[in-house]
């Protein structure tokens, strides 16, 4: 029985992580290539990364951690 190959996934840094499903994808996101590794995203922003085939990458800069951490503050 023929059973397939399993894909070959790009080597991701550990300073990317992997856009989750409902996350909107701009400019300064990556795309996951097969043969070069992470490339820089050059399409349309605004849609949601799981319409897309292959896997989007964001770096890892702490920036959401940051906005969270304001908007508490100017919350209370």
């Amino acid at each position: 029985m023929n059973t397939p190959e399993p894909a070959h996934h790009a080597s991701v840094p550990k300073d990317f992580r992997r856009l989750h499903a409902n996350e909107l994808v701009s400019v300064g996101d990556f795309v996951a290539d097969e043969l070069r590794g992470l490339e820089p995203w050059e399409g349309p922003n605004g849609f949601r990364a799981d319409s897309f085939v292959k896997a989007i990458y964001r770096r890892n800069n702490g920036h959401a951690t940051a906005t969270k951490k304001a908007r508490q503050s100017t919350a209370g």
